[in-house]
């Protein structure tokens, strides 16, 4: 998937990933472990449209080709 919208959820998954390892070693795992679900959400988000934009080139590519009528 090279969307603009597909780099942009999996660059905000790693930064939210990477901002939540920098608030673990500040305060602690309970104070970042929300934003670590959010990066996973992304993560979760990220492989779904992913999933589902290779299955409508998969369809589009198997649908049968249709005739023109003269």
């Amino acid at each position: 998937m090279k969307t603009t919208s597909g780099t942009i959820i999996f660059s905000l998954c790693v930064v939210t990933f990477v901002i939540g390892v920098h608030q673990t070693m500040t305060y602690g795992i309970a104070y970042s472990y929300f934003i670590f679900m959010i990066s996973v959400g992304l993560l979760f988000l990220y492989r779904y449209r992913k999933s589902k934009h290779k299955e409508q080139e998969e369809q589009a590519k198997s649908a049968p080709k249709r005739k023109k009528k003269n």
